[in-house]
């Protein structure tokens, strides 16, 4: 049927363990450059925009407004753009996300076999989100993230509402201990098939070293465990260096990346090849502080 294959084709193209989960999918990638290049561990990182995607806590730390908006190549005729804003006021930081990915050009064939497809469509993910951060205690903070989930396939749509939860835990000077829950809410609805969204369950440390930031993440999702290792060295106060590896995945591992900052502004990227015959993914951001 047009339908399945449809679904058979997007989950071909975006699911990175196994074609068993749908809903959302592209939303599940990495968000990012600096956080790519630390091999995606950054549930315990602060006042960073993308701390939002990973630890709605962790938003803390930044003096005035910052935001960071990024591009993503992912795979082949995929793209991921996303961009994050996170500012204080009255001591609760406030956060703003979107992310949106598109695979375009899909082949649509009907029921009978042809030699050419009927037409060509897109694959579309939306995300919106919104939260807030409170300390709890001067070493404790929480925070949540509420969302809005909208998919694409085809003439097929559906939508889902959905929230974020973290805490961050400062015991000691430099060292950060992160927790987090995402994408957790509401089953995406296509045609007459539900799906669940990506969630995503963090728990993760960083520990700052002078110039040396290496962290480690612990994740669960699609019901799989996860290590995720990485780190981040900064010198000339301008430049920083990247690495970081991920555990039990089919088609990727290690990733790595660079930074340059420059007064108000940084500019990051990330390189993360794949195997499987797929693409390699090439992450860039630009972000800024008022």
């Amino acid at each position: 049927m047009k339908q399945i294959a449809i679904i058979l084709l997007a989950l071909i193209i975006i699911s990175g363990n196994s074609l068993a989960y749908t809903g959302a999918r592209l939303l599940a990638v990495e968000a990012g450059a600096r956080p790519a290049g630390m091999g995606g561990a950054f549930v315990a990182i602060t006042a960073d925009p993308y701390s939002a995607a990973y630890n709605p806590a962790a938003v803390f730390g930044v003096n005035g407004i910052a935001g960071s908006f990024g591009y993503n190549t992912y795979w082949a005729d995929t793209k991921i753009q996303s961009g994050y804003v996170i500012f204080e006021k009255r001591s609760i930081a406030f956060n703003f996300g979107i992310q949106l990915g598109q695979v375009g050009d899909i082949e649509a064939y009907g029921d009978a076999p042809t030699a050419e497809p009927l037409y060509l469509f897109e694959y579309q993910d939306v995300s919106f989100k919104g939260g807030a951060a409170f300390k709890v205690h001067r070493a404790v903070s929480v925070g949540f993230s509420v969302g809005w989930v909208f998919e694409k396939i085809d003439n097929y749509r559906g939508h889902a509402v959905n929230g974020d939860f973290g805490i961050l835990v400062t015991p000691k000077e430099n060292l950060n201990v992160g927790a987090s829950a995402t994408y957790i809410g509401q089953k995406l609805k296509l045609d007459t098939e539900e799906y669940e969204l990506p969630a995503s369950y963090r728990l993760g440390v960083s520990y700052k070293l002078d110039k040396f930031l290496p962290v480690l993440d612990f994740v669960r999702e699609d019901g799989q465990n996860h290590l995720h290792g990485g780190m981040e060295y900064n010198f000339m106060q301008m430049f920083y260096l990247r690495a970081g590896y991920r555990t039990n995945y089919d088609a990727r591992d290690l990733s790595a990346g660079l930074g340059f900052t420059h007064r108000n502004f940084r500019v990051d990227y990330a390189y993360l090849p794949y195997s499987e015959n797929l693409d390699d993914s090439h992450l860039i951001n630009l972000t800024f502080s008022l």
